[in-house]
């Protein structure tokens, strides 16, 4: 099981896109560039506070060609920009938030052509299963959600 994260967590997230797209027989033409840009909210251990982590990912004929963390914004072109706070974005990974009504509520923005994702729904919705239940993922500095407080019987 990787650490969220990680570069085995990167991996995992790629393969478990590329099986899932496997048996579809109707993936979309061309290719797509996605970056994914989670803020730090205070919340999340996983991004500090005033920094932010950068995910490229690259789409081609449905299946996902790479997806690496980056040190700084991409100079490539974008398709598409997925942005929003750590503590969402560790709770989709989580398996405890769904990512199409976080979206909706807009709690995380997104840029690009929105249209095509709508015509696209069984490939995104393969996508987002891969990203937030394809992956066994350990959490070493903690689970979502955070700030739960357990209480012990006195």
């Amino acid at each position: 099981m990787p650490d969220i994260y990680t570069g085995d967590w990167y991996e995992a997230v790629k393969d478990a896109i590329n099986a899932a797209v496997e048996g579809m027989t109707d993936t979309p033409e061309g290719a797509w560039t996605i970056c994914v840009e989670i803020v730090g909210d205070g919340a999340s251990p996983y991004t500090p506070d005033s920094g932010m982590r950068r995910f490229l990912i690259r789409i081609e004929q449905g299946r996902c060609l790479w997806y690496r963390e980056l040190e700084a914004d991409p100079d490539k072109k974008l398709d598409y920009r997925f942005t929003g706070d750590a503590s969402v974005f560790d709770g989709i990974a989580a398996g405890l938030d769904d990512p199409i009504e976080v979206v909706l509520h807009g709690a995380i923005k997104v840029r690009g052509d929105m249209r095509f994702l709508l015509r696209q729904a069984e490939l995104v919705n393969v996508l987002l299963g891969a990203y937030t239940s394809g992956v066994d993922t350990t959490w070493p500095q903690g689970r979502p959600p955070y700030g739960a407080v357990e209480t012990a019987a006195s």
